[in-house]
Order: C-alpha cells, then structure tokens, then sequence
C-alpha cells in the first residue's frame, strides 16, 4: 500500500471489476499508465491491489496514484494522454471502473490549504474572460433594442445584464473548470491555464473583429 507522508500527498483511488481472461490485459494497461504518469510533474507512483469477486470467476482490481498535490493528480487526471489510453482500454478490454477519492488524503489536503485564498489576479483574468464575450455579445443583439434608449437608461440595463450573467452563471462555471489552477501554486500549471485564458480571449478578440468588419 502507498503509505501516507506529510504535506500536501494526494492518492486517487480507482476500482476496477474485470473477469479472469482480462487480468493479463489490465496488468498491462496499468503498467503503461504508470510508465505514462512518470512523465507528469509531482507524480510518486501506483499501487495495485487484487482480490477475487465472491460471486464470479473474476477480480475486484484496485488502483491508487499518488501525487504530491491535489492539483497535479487533477492535471494527469484530466490529461489527453491518459483519456487516449483509457479510450483504447475501454474498447479492447471491455472491463467497468470507478473512482473513489481516498478520504485521508483528501482531509490531509484540506488542512494544508485552509486559511489560503485565490490570487486576485486569477479572479481578475477568469472575470475577464466572462465579461469581455458578454459585452460584445450584448453590444451586437442590442442594437436594434438597447441603443434606441438613452445612454443612461442604456448603461443601466446593460451593466445589469452582463453582471447578472456573469456573477451568476460565466464565473461560476468558469472557476468549476478552473479550480484547480485558482488553488495551484505550480508555475507550470500557472503558466499553461493563464495562457488558455489569455488564448480564449484572443480568440473572442478575432473572432469579433471579423463580425464587426463584416
């Protein structure tokens, strides 16, 4: 068993339940998730455990990854690499899995993080990107609706508009699908999300531009 250190240690647990002919085939599909996962920043390594099913000829198949934090096991989690091998798993295996969050870990996180909070600038660039889309889009379909009133009442009603979509529905989903880069403090992770951040918002830049010129 992967035994429990100090700081910010995260293990992952996964399930398997497959029957004995696919035994071979899931050893080797672990071992080329290892080989994979030595690739990733943080990552400590696998454990593997087998025991029989009580009502069939197969195996109940554990599988437990541990990195050094929470935000690099989600890293290599949500990676192309090991979605691609699960995939091709999937298909020629045939076998069911789940996941289960091992709880000493999970709590042990918890305490290494409480009392910290989520940079500033991070909420600044994830507000920006909700809040650039929304004008511009606003600004287009209110042309014809929006723009006959005068600019007060006009300002008042659109700035109600974009906050509410904004505050309540784009930042929210936007801090879902980046949360583990709002907690991080690798540089690496830093780096790669504020990137896709700024990329997005350059892709709205272009993409609006040609609607403008249009």
């Amino acid at each position: 068993m992967v035994s429990m250190l100090t700081g910010e240690e995260f293990t992952y647990t996964f399930k398997s339940e497959i029957s004995m002919l696919q035994l071979d085939g899931y050893k080797a599909l672990q071992e080329k998730i290892n080989h994979v996962a030595m690739k990733f920043e943080g990552y400590l390594g696998q454990d593997l455990g087998f025991s029989p099913l009580p009502s069939s000829s197969g195996y109940l198949c554990t599988a437990r990854v541990t990195f050094v934090s929470l935000q690099l096991c989600l890293a290599w989690l949500d990676s192309t690499e090991r979605r691609q091998i699960l995939n091709e798993a999937e298909a020629s295996l045939g076998y069911k899995y789940y996941s289960l969050l091992e709880p000493h870990s999970f709590d042990q996180w918890l305490n290494c993080r409480k009392g910290m909070q989520t940079p500033i600038w991070k909420i600044n660039l994830l507000v920006w990107l909700a809040l650039y889309p929304s004008v511009m889009i606003l600004i287009v379909i209110g042309q014809n609706t929006l723009d006959v009133l005068p600019l007060p009442l006009n300002m008042l009603i659109s700035n109600a508009i974009t906050v509410a979509v904004t505050g309540w529905w784009l930042v929210p989903w936007l801090s879902q699908r980046y949360s583990g880069w709002l907690q991080t403090n690798s540089k690496r992770l830093n780096l790669i999300y504020s990137s896709s951040v700024l990329g997005l918002l350059l892709l709205f830049l272009l993409l609006f531009s040609a609607l403008w010129n249009g």
